[in-house]
């Protein structure tokens, strides 16, 4: 895969401090990349700052061991973002995924520069490098960096690279694990990483309360349409029974599609007081981001979702009968 990073090489090489940032409830691949840019970014002596909106999971931590991820706050962050002269953006389809920090970055007249490989991209960039048929966002980091010097790239910078393309691939089982994923994961084990240390990281070090509310959600699984569709809720009063945070929810939507039988699994999870967020996963059969796209949500044709402000009640009442319907396509 090449792309045309003349622009944007231009522009990094010519700012003064860089502000990083993904989408809110940030992944693997999100993390990976802002990761892998920032110390890219200082071997080349160029100042820059990682600021997302929302905290990242804690099996993402052993990325960041100088801390340097930070939590945007605006009553104390809002004036520094003035001394950032231009902003990456990495795995976000849409302004609205930066979240709050997005929207005080709208305000502001900063230069900046997307990185993304959603198959709808509606954010407005100065610059920007989508696409789709890369496996991950961190793939087309590395290309850049690559782009400019392969002699930059480091064990820390290709183990931040590799955990958003082991995540976003589903750890190589997914459908946009091709060719390409397989060369670049190549590529990055000649710089000593572990993979095996990277998946414990990642899928092993799980909390008991986190695991012990997969066990109460798994009793509470709705099936229907011939148990081709599979729907749970948390509430915010389950997590703190549980005690168990948002962060931590990430991947209870995937193993209700792991069940045999199963072709889509949606999770309703109240975020805040009539607050929800909605996350679909598909095995291939139905596409799961045209469903989100209805409710002004998005995302990959099998991994999908959106924020509603309603009641849990209400909104599980509005996104099901089209999860249903998309279900039903599959037996005509």
């Amino acid at each position: 895969m090449q792309h045309n990073w003349k622009p944007i090489i231009s522009q990094l090489k010519s700012a003064g401090k860089i502000l990083l940032t993904t989408h809110v409830n940030p992944d693997g691949d999100g993390i990976g990349s802002e990761i892998a840019m920032y110390h890219f970014l200082l071997k080349m002596n160029i100042i820059s700052e990682i600021i997302n909106s929302s905290a990242f999971p804690e099996e993402y931590a052993f990325l960041d061991p100088e801390k340097v991820i930070q939590q945007y706050i605006p009553e104390r962050d809002f004036e520094r973002l003035k001394e950032f002269d231009l902003i990456f953006i990495f795995d976000v389809g849409g302004i609205t995924r930066t979240g709050i920090l997005g929207d005080d970055l709208a305000r502001l007249e900063i230069p900046s520069i997307c990185i993304d490989h959603h198959p709808e991209n509606h954010i407005v960039c100065d610059y920007k490098v989508v696409d789709d048929k890369a496996p991950s966002t961190t793939c087309l980091v590395y290309e850049l960096i690559k782009e400019i010097g392969t002699e930059y790239i480091d064990k820390q910078i290709a183990e931040a690279v590799y955990v958003g393309l082991m995540t976003d691939t589903g750890s190589f089982r997914f459908e946009n694990a091709n060719k390409y994923a397989f060369r670049v994961a190549s590529e990055l084990l000649e710089y000593d990483i572990k993979p095996n240390d990277i998946f414990k990281h990642v899928y092993e070090s799980y909390s008991r309360q986190r695991m012990a509310l997969l066990g109460t959600v798994l009793q509470t699984v709705h099936y229907e349409n011939d148990e081709k569709l599979a729907w749970f809720t948390i509430s915010r009063d389950d997590l703190k029974r549980a005690g168990v945070q948002l962060d931590e929810i990430g991947g209870y939507t995937d193993f209700i599609r792991s069940i045999k039988g199963v072709e889509v699994s949606v999770m309703f999870l109240e975020i805040d007081l009539n607050k929800i967020r909605v996350s679909f996963r598909s095995k291939g059969k139905v596409v799961v981001n045209q469903i989100a796209r209805k409710f002004g949500g998005g995302g990959h044709f099998y991994a999908a979702g959106l924020t509603v402000e309603n009641t849990l009640e209400k909104v599980t009442l509005m996104v099901l009968p089209e999860a249903r319907k998309a279900i039903e396509q599959i037996k005509q």
